[in-house]
């Protein structure tokens, strides 16, 4: 049941812990669904990461989220962690904690914290690991590793704790390669206190590159690299192991490594003694020299206390060690189990009641297994940890919320929440709006009614409550919330309802109508967009003026301009098309407000009229803009062709990609022999290209580069959908590193998106049952909704009842036009800008 449609991001990374599980990470762009023996099911989509039982009884989620890690570490504390190419470097995993990812929403709690604030300049970090040895010198102990297979190099990264937080603290590189072929991809830490690196030795290293039949790739050499310190004068003898083989050893020769410098000896020894615990020759270990070692101490619980191996919950003992180290693993043995018990004083209690630690990582281990195991009890103390937790522990605070959460789920959390005196209703609310229930949403709108505005309470009601709620919350939301609140609110709380498919009231549009002028009259962008999108949702064709207003004001934000071109011809199309057409006309039009308005008349018959009448006259970037737009409908896409057959529209755009791969969609590709027909004699598309890369390859390597300009440049044009350096969106793939590619990579590359696309970022295409065309990166399924990222990095939501048919596009989602989006000079200074994004040497 594991997907394996992607392999640039398989399952990979298979670490077995001595709690009983192996764990494991799911790479970018695959879906799967796995059954254990047991019934137990997972699915997952793209980034997450999960475990199982080795014999395959059992297996669950991690964590969620993520795009494509590959690699998993653990520390002393056995917190594990992920390297992810497509996020920050190092991610301490929380057990059910969301990351981020390309266009996924977070679980209500808002995304889990990162251990780095750097990427290394790249965005292919993998393979991580702790050092935790004595072979190298005493400043590298408590160092993560990290294969930068872009740049050739093994990154460093000292790890700073801020109570249970670790924070990555970037060192210079640990390891530097001229040979460009270098790609270490995986990276472990050996018994003998060495450094093992995976090198995957290849030219190439991306699917998306060229053709996966290029002969550039090389199918058959790889290296694995051994990396030792030998003193200053690297005259040092090379390590050994400190064991032959642990398998045939006595158990008393194998016990004493528990209490090992080197972590990977521990967690070895440790296995095997767990593997060995039902032999005779376990009881004659002994006591152990090493017994007052904390070390030894925690890794010999797991030997006597853990689970066995796949078999669930052992046994406990009394007694409450005093160190920190001890007693965080005593704790996790207990987590370990099947049941939420532990032995004091010669009686099974719940562990989840047990008074919460103040030392930071021992309590960390006591909110992990109340995350496993939630006990309402504990929703006070675990109130009292939020509210007194330092802001620089952000992985504790996260964590604490998340176990909050999970005590409100359960059985009696609501009851224990309800005996809270009022002043913790801000902590209960914080964590409601990830609960998904009834209950919780009743608790939310009790929120909003008392005066509490805050806009995240909206959606949660809507898309988890009864309708009964959401009228309740419409209703207050219309007559008593301030304007600028009360807009944005009920555009998310009618976003909730349809998400869920649940019934809207029937005065809603009654109620919503001054809401919606309101905004619209007023100056915060927000509520200005939310008025749009509502108004249109509801059809109130009494906001039509306010709204084409809005469209055609040159001083208004383009964002809001788009967006009520849009709304027009839901609220009334045939007044709509008259006011969009001039405005298609009207010089200095924003380009993205003109693609919006083509799209949008695209859907109508007069709408399609019009397009066609301004087709003669338009600049080629905008003529562009409407043939794709036409081409998605069959009577779009034939009136299209007749007006090129009759000279009113230049046969050149039949062969831009986002124009033809439309047409030849439609009933079978019966345009074919007609497209052909019309371009004959003409340069083929791709020629055309190649000449357009080829001179403004020429120019750049020409140019004087002025970097501001070339940043501004991406600003405007790149970061709505990609992130580069901290700034931006992620929508598609990040950008950081992106200078190794070269020049004449990134020319391709921009110039020719369709050339090569990742399969996980061809764009979709909706057919919608009132004729309308929409095309974007699908994001993700919110209920009945399907949520889409245009050209421009905006989300568009499109009911799952009011589409026709969903096809997948080989394009991709990014605009083909860029050479005439851009200005050339600005457009080169850009290129010199992404050409600086690579790795300092």
């Amino acid at each position: 049941g594991l997907g394996t449609k992607d392999t640039h991001g398989m399952t990979n990374s298979f670490t077995l812990l001595p709690d009983g599980w192996v764990y494991a990470t799911h790479g970018f762009a695959n879906d799967s669904a796995a059954k254990g023996t047991d019934g137990s099911t997972i699915k997952m989509v793209s980034g997450n990461t999960f475990r199982f039982r080795p014999d395959g009884t059992h297996l669950e989620n991690f964590t969620y989220g993520q795009v494509n890690p590959f690699g998993v570490a653990v520390d002393p504390w056995f917190n594990l962690y992920t390297a992810d190419c497509h996020s920050k470097p190092i991610t301490q995993l929380i057990r059910g904690a969301t990351y981020q990812s390309f266009g996924k929403p977070h679980d209500g709690l808002g995304f889990a914290p990162h251990v780095t604030v750097h990427g290394h300049g790249s965005t292919a970090l993998c393979g991580l690991t702790w050092y935790d040895a004595d072979q190298f010198p005493k400043e590298y102990r408590g160092c993560m590793f990290l294969g930068n297979v872009v740049t050739n190099r093994i990154n460093a990264d000292k790890i700073e704790w801020h109570g249970s937080t670790p924070v990555a603290k970037e060192l210079p590189d640990f390891l530097t390669s001229s040979d460009p072929w270098f790609r270490p991809t995986d990276i472990k830490l050996g018994p003998d206190g060495a450094l093992y690196v995976a090198d995957f030795y290849n030219r190439i290293i991306g699917h998306y590159e060229v053709d996966l039949k290029h002969p550039g790739r090389d199918k058959d050499r790889g290296r694995v690299w051994r990396i030792v310190y030998r003193g200053v004068d690297g005259k040092g003898e090379v390590p050994t192991a400190p064991f032959a083989d642990l398998t045939t050893a006595k158990a008393e020769d194998v016990d004493p490594l528990l209490g090992h410098p080197n972590l990977t000896v521990r967690l070895m020894a440790t296995l095997e003694l767990i593997r060995r615990r039902d032999a005779d020759s376990l009881k004659n270990t002994g006591p152990s020299p090493l017994a007052g070692n904390a070390t030894y101490t925690a890794h010999r619980n797991w030997v006597d206390l853990g689970p066995r191996i796949g078999k669930g919950l052992s046994f406990r003992v009394s007694g409450e060690p005093t160190d920190s180290l001890t007693k965080a693993h005593l704790l996790r043995t207990y987590t370990a189990g099947d049941e939420n018990l532990m032995q004091v004083n010669g009686k099974l209690e719940p562990i989840g009641n047990a008074k919460l630690d103040p030392q930071p990582q021992v309590l960390r281990t006591q909110l992990d297994h109340l995350i496993a195991f939630p006990d309402p009890r504990q929703i006070p103390e675990l109130v009292r940890v939020i509210r007194s937790c330092p802001p620089e522990d952000t992985h504790l605070k996260y964590a604490a919320r998340l176990a909050l959460r999970n005590c409100v789920r359960t059985k009696g959390g609501w009851a224990a929440v309800a005996e809270l005196p009022d002043s913790e209703a801000n902590a209960i609310a914080d964590v409601a709006v990830a609960v998904g229930s009834s209950e919780a949403s009743a608790f939310l709108l009790k929120q909003l009614i008392s005066g509490k505005n805050d806009l995240f309470f909206c959606e949660p009601v809507g898309r988890f409550g009864t309708d009964d709620q959401a009228a309740h919350a419409i209703i207050y939301l219309s007559q008593k919330a301030p304007p600028a609140f009360a807009v944005q609110g009920l555009q998310r709380l009618v976003r909730g309802v349809q998400s869920r498919g649940g019934k809207l009231p029937a005065e809603l549009p009654t109620l919503a109508e001054k809401s919606c002028s309101d905004g619209l009259a007023g100056t915060d962008p927000a509520a200005v967009q939310s008025a749009i999108e509502l108004a249109a949702a509801l059809k109130l064709k009494s906001t039509f003026d306010a709204i084409s207003a809005v469209a055609t004001a040159a001083n208004r934000p383009e964002p809001l301009r788009s967006a009520a071109a849009t709304s027009l011809v839901a609220l009334d199309g045939e007044k709509a098309v008259p006011t969009l057409a001039k405005l298609l006309a009207t010089p200095g039009t924003p380009f993205a407000v003109q693609v919006k308005v083509a799209q949008s008349l695209a859907g109508r018959d007069d709408g399609r009229a019009a397009l066609l009448a301004a087709l003669p006259t338009s600049p080629a970037r905008l003529s562009g803009a409407i043939a794709a737009a036409l081409a998605g409908s069959p009577p779009g896409a034939s009136a299209l062709l007749d007006a090129v057959a009759v000279g009113k529209a230049s046969p050149r755009l039949l062969q831009d990609k986002s124009v033809s791969t439309k047409l030849l969609a439609i009933d079978g590709g019966k345009h074919k022999s007609r497209i052909g027909e019309l371009t004959k004699g003409l340069p083929t598309a791709d020629q055309r290209i190649a000449d357009l890369i080829r001179t403004r390859g020429d120019k750049f390597r020409g140019l004087k580069p002025d970097l501001e300009i070339g940043k501004k440049a991406f600003a405007t044009n790149c970061a709505a959908c990609h992130q580069l350096a901290g700034l931006g969106a992620k929508v598609g793939p990040q950008l950081d590193g992106v200078g190794n590619r070269g020049s004449d990579r990134l020319l391709e590359d921009v110039l020719d998106p369709n050339r090569n696309v990742d399969a996980a970022f061809r764009a979709t295409t909706l057919n919608l049952v009132d004729g309308r065309t929409v095309t974007g990166l699908l994001l993700r399924e919110e209920g009945k909704t399907l949520v889409l990222a245009d050209a421009t990095g905006k989300e568009v939501r499109i009911a799952a009842d009011d589409v026709e048919k969903r096809t997948l596009s080989p394009l991709s989602p990014m605009p083909a036009n860029f050479d005439t989006a851009v200005p050339e000079p600005e457009f080169l200074h850009l290129i010199a800008y992404l050409l600086e994004q690579r790795a300092k040497p």
